[in-house]
């Protein structure tokens, strides 16, 4: 499970747009950043692609699968009414487009990876990930801050100083223009300027400006520059992307089918692999320290792991039966089993599955189906 860093992260950033603009970066906008700061790449893990979501070049191609996810959710909001009135209420359209949200999960899965690279992994970023046969691409901080500094043209400090403290001030002059006239092409223009310095730091290394101004400018780039860039674009109307087309209510109502389906086999599933761990704890405990006894820390014995075993058996063992309850509601279409699988889910609101489930029997066309049937 990520840290609880992410979270905060993502809600300090969240807030703060909220705040500076006057709610245009709504608080829809703040939950799909928030989420996906929180969850974004780990998703990845757990389908086996955990390398793939955690890497910068790589995450904004799987963001276009996430952001479908992302994109449902917002047709919903939560009404809460006192801890025993929850409900997700279905709007019928969608808060955001798909594109607006597909920005937000880049931006809060580049923030991801930005706050695992410094503080998990001590200074360690992953470009591009290993590969079959090829090793991948990673950076340290270290890399950022010698990127460049001895320049091509060689040891010429004064020139080099000369140069730097001209491209300094000239930077604060365009962007003081830049900030007079605010346009597309004024950005541009800003942007060619910074590139222009970056081929002459490439020249004359860090001799121009006495600091390590190329890898800081990358790493802001990266990390910050994108993000930002990012959230900015989610509140932006692209009209060359029409809207989706509203799902057929059969077809939605094929959900609470799937659900079902899936309730049974993830509770079967569960209830077999408990009962069978119950039966075969001392076999597996006596095989893991057989094997792997050396590596265990000294106040880990056999005892305290099967306690262990025992504990996390049980939880699974309830929720496996929880599933299958909440199946057979569904199935014969109990609304108070129903209310009571969206709120189980809501409590998993954190991973995307139990959210989807949530929202999906939220759906008006599903809800209307148990209200007929009550």
């Amino acid at each position: 499970m990520p840290s609880i860093a992410h979270l905060v992260l993502g809600a300090v950033i969240g807030i703060c747009l909220y705040y500076i603009s006057d709610g245009k970066f709504s608080k829809t906008h703040v939950f799909v950043l928030f989420m996906n700061n929180y969850l974004g790449p780990d998703v990845g893990w757990v389908i086996g692609l955990g390398a793939i979501t955690h890497s910068i070049a790589f995450w904004p191609v799987f963001a276009f699968v996430l952001s479908y996810f992302y994109h449902y959710f917002t047709r919903f909001t939560i009404e809460i009414d006192g801890i025993k009135n929850i409900e997700l209420i279905d709007l019928e359209k969608h808060k955001m487009s798909y594109i607006n949200v597909y920005f937000l999960v880049v931006a809060g899965g580049f923030l991801h990876n930005y706050l695992d690279g410094v503080m998990n992994r001590g200074g360690v970023f992953f470009i591009i990930p290993e590969i079959s046969s090829f090793s991948g691409v990673s950076w340290t901080i270290d890399d950022f801050m010698l990127l460049w500094e001895t320049g091509l043209l060689g040891n010429i400090p004064v020139v080099a100083l000369i140069i730097g403290v001209l491209l300094i001030l000239g930077f604060i002059f365009i962007f003081v223009w830049f900030l007079e006239v605010i346009s597309k092409k004024a950005g541009l223009i800003t942007l060619s300027y910074v590139i222009l310095f970056m081929l002459t730091y490439l020249l004359l290394g860090s001799l121009a400006t006495e600091h390590a101004d190329a890898g800081a400018i990358v790493y802001i780039g990266l990390f910050w520059a994108i993000p930002l860039a990012c959230c900015v674009l989610s509140t932006r109307e692209f009209k060359h992307f029409k809207k989706p087309v509203e799902l057929a209510k059969e077809k939605r109502n094929k959900n609470l089918e799937l659900i079902t389906l899936w309730l049974i086999l993830v509770g079967s599933l569960g209830v077999i692999a408990m009962i069978l761990g119950f039966s075969l704890n001392n076999v597996i405990i006596t095989f893991i320290f057989d094997n792997y006894g050396t590596e265990m820390p000294s106040y880990l014995g056999p005892g305290e792991i099967l306690v262990i075993a025992l504990i996390l058996e049980s939880v699974m063992l309830t929720l496996s039966i929880i599933s299958l309850a909440c199946a057979f509601g569904l199935k014969i279409r109990n609304e108070k089993l129903w209310r009571f699988t969206i709120y189980c889910h809501l409590g998993f609101s954190w991973t995307i599955i139990g959210l989807y489930i949530a929202c999906a029997l939220s759906d008006k066309y599903v809800k209307e189906s148990f209200n007929n049937k009550a």
